[in-house]
């Protein structure tokens, strides 16, 4: 989280891209097929939406929202493949353009990994089941950042695509602990 934000940013233009629909194929093949035309609109930022699979449970449509995460270490594989996304991000770099994507920090779908394997990182009704503080965001569950565990785990993922895209759009950021965000770098350990 930056203390101040650059006020160059405020004359740059995003592109935001939901990539699943941008094309028939809805892949980032597609997408950096397309990156000419998006660039030659004055694009100065690629806005990545969701790009991870979509839980199933309580899932809204077909396809689900793409803010109800299964798992952050993967990507949809009807996208492509994490070495897809670095292609289409190495084009849109050669082409003056910085990606970024969105990521979402304060929820995942009720049947996520970390679900299965850490329940005692979300908000938990009276009978222990993870659930929604919005009830009719019904397609996602809460996450508790009371757990060190969990941010410790957030803190990594966010660190591996950072090695991949330029920045991030948080998602439902202001329901995400300030001092989550603003967490010291801390040395690697020996």
């Amino acid at each position: 989280m930056a203390e101040s934000t650059n006020p160059n940013l405020s004359k740059q233009m995003i592109y935001s891209v939901f990539v699943r629909n941008h094309s028939r194929e809805g892949t980032f093949a597609k997408v950096e097929e397309d990156l000419d035309r998006i660039r030659d609109l004055g694009t100065d930022i690629l806005w990545l939406m969701p790009i991870h699979p979509t839980g199933k449970v309580e899932r809204k449509g077909e396809d689900g929202s793409p803010y109800a995460i299964a798992d952050y270490w993967k990507i949809d594989p009807k996208m492509g493949t994490e070495e897809d996304l670095k292609h289409l991000v190495q084009s849109a770099h050669e082409k003056g353009m910085k990606v970024i994507l969105d990521i979402v920090f304060n929820h995942t779908s009720p049947d996520s990994k970390m679900v299965q394997e850490y329940p005692e990182w979300f908000y938990r009704d009276e009978d222990g089941k993870p659930y929604p503080m919005f009830r009719e965001w019904s397609d996602i569950v809460d996450l508790d950042f009371s757990s060190k565990a969990l941010q410790e785990e957030l803190i990594r993922i966010l660190k591996h695509y950072a090695s991949i895209v330029d920045g991030f759009r948080c998602d439902v950021a202001s329901r995400v602990p300030a001092s989550f965000w603003k967490k010291p770098e801390r040395p690697a350990t020996q």
